[in-house]
């Protein structure tokens, strides 16, 4: 591998003496790791059997990161239904030590600033659960796409994805959020082995514009956070101007915040590509603002809760949204809907979530859970609407498996024939489509046929 000749002997300087095996580390294969989605697969069984059907081993965890595990250039875990159904995300290993190393608790208020294409905003969806607030913010246009399909993919409910500047949200949100993930745009120095384009695009002014920009970033994040709360910092590059400098620098304009973690993860010393993280704590008591953040929930009263969603639905709307619940959706399941604040994006019908956010003048993405669509009187469920849901929440379901002919054709687009056991099980009308007990999209059920709702664009993957 050509390395730039300034690069080299800015390395060669850091490193000293580990730099021969630094170097020979580029000569390796990369590594890549899949990591669990713990909102959907829950049980150590069910996470064993998916990564036997996948022909990967269970012996190699990545070790700083919950339910990951390596596996082989071979296999190809993304060209599968349980990939498209959000089962899992795959993911550089080094990657996955930032959002590991915030672990938010249940029902914090969480940023991810700069979080596409998302993996780790749907980590940190993962330890939240389905409590709490997510926001992942993206600022480029097309990248913000890319991470809202992801959102959807893992069947998040609970977040909102925003395209903004970090000025623009530190305006809007300020001392608001508990714990905020920055994992900041660098000069990519540590992806030279996964991207060998990004060695043509680097240069030392280069890491000098991403410093300065990683030093504005990090301060509006400050601005952002709670007393008591964290900001966790991270690169995937090398360049200690753009690391050890920058939080060097954010200490010195921010004496209320304390380093109480940093690390380096080195090609040649780890499975993984090079990366930065570092943590920093706000003085204060994060479980005070918690209680308070509980404390408003709960003392909300629920009839004006109920009133905050009627501006949202006229009459018509409401009674088609009302036949597709009692007909489709489990009791419980539409009680959790219908008593939210939903509200409408032209004719599309998002369930905001439960801890209260503003994002008036926002631009925004995916408020919250896209339920679906209206269209020339009837309701639509999303796609989104089915992958946030379990095989329990619909009271008409198409059980399918991985080993049936028919998965792949739905997956493709395809009509599923039912057998005549399951066309007596299923109703006419809309179903959710299940494989190996796992929600992989809508299909209406007309008799023995099971007309295919899967989205277009997302057909044709596997």
């Amino acid at each position: 591998m050509n390395l730039p000749i300034e690069f080299e002997k800015k390395m060669k300087a850091f490193l000293g003496n580990e730099w021969d095996d630094f170097l020979y580390s580029y000569d390796n294969n990369r590594f890549q790791a899949l990591r669990f989605n713990t909102l959907k697969v829950q049980s150590q069984e069910e996470r064993m059997r998916i990564l036997k059907t996948l022909k990967i081993s269970s012996e190699k965890k990545v070790s700083w990161a919950n339910e990951a595990y390596y596996f082989d250039e071979n296999v190809r875990p993304g060209k599968h239904p349980y990939h498209e159904m959000g089962l899992y995300y795959i993911q550089e290993p080094s990657a996955m030590s930032a959002a590991a190393l915030l672990a938010p608790k249940p029902g914090m208020r969480v940023l991810d600033l700069c979080a596409a294409p998302g993996g780790k905003s749907t980590q940190l969806a993962t330890y939240l659960g389905d409590s709490g607030l997510l926001v992942s913010n993206e600022i480029n246009t097309q990248r913000s796409r890319i991470l809202s399909q992801n959102i959807e993919r893992m069947g998040i409910k609970n977040a909102i994805v925003t395209n903004e500047d970090s000025f623009v949200l530190a305006s809007h949100f300020p001392g608001f959020f508990n714990a905020i993930q920055v994992d900041a745009p660098c000069s990519g120095e540590g992806m030279f082995r996964k991207l060998p384009e990004a060695i043509e695009q680097w240069s030392m002014e280069n890491v000098a514009i991403c410093a300065a920009r990683q030093k504005e970033i990090l301060d509006n994040a400050a601005v952002m956070l709670k007393p008591g709360g964290t900001i966790v910092y991270s690169t995937c590059t090398f360049s200690k101007e753009e690391n050890e400098d920058v939080i060097e620098y954010f200490l010195e304009r921010h004496t209320d915040f304390t380093l109480e973690e940093m690390e380096r993860f080195w090609p040649h010393k780890v499975d993984g590509e090079g990366h930065f993280v570092a943590k920093l704590v706000r003085r204060g008591c994060v479980d005070t603002d918690l209680k308070a953040d509980r404390k408003t929930k709960k003392n909300k009263n629920s009839k004006n809760r109920k009133n905050e969603t009627k501006p949202a639905l006229t009459k018509e709307n409401m009674k088609l949204f009302s036949e597709f619940l009692d007909e489709t959706i489990s009791e419980d399941m539409a009680a959790w809907i219908k008593n939210s604040r939903l509200v409408m994006f032209g004719e599309q019908l998002y369930r905001l979530p439960d801890m209260e956010v503003d994002i008036k003048g926002l631009k925004v993405q995916r408020a919250g859970l896209h339920i679906g669509e209206f269209k020339k009187q009837r309701f639509e469920p999303s796609h989104s609407l089915a992958l946030a849901l379990k095989l329990n929440d619909a009271k008409n379901v198409v059980k399918l498996t991985c080993e049936n002919p028919q998965t792949i054709g739905f997956f493709n687009g395809q009509s599923v024939m039912l057998s005549d056991e399951q066309a007596v099980e299923c109703k006419k009308g809309w179903a959710l489509v299940c494989v190996d007990g796992y929600t992989a999209g809508w299909g209406k059920v007309n008799g023995a046929q099971v007309k295919n709702h899967y989205p277009k664009g997302l057909r044709n993957k596997i």
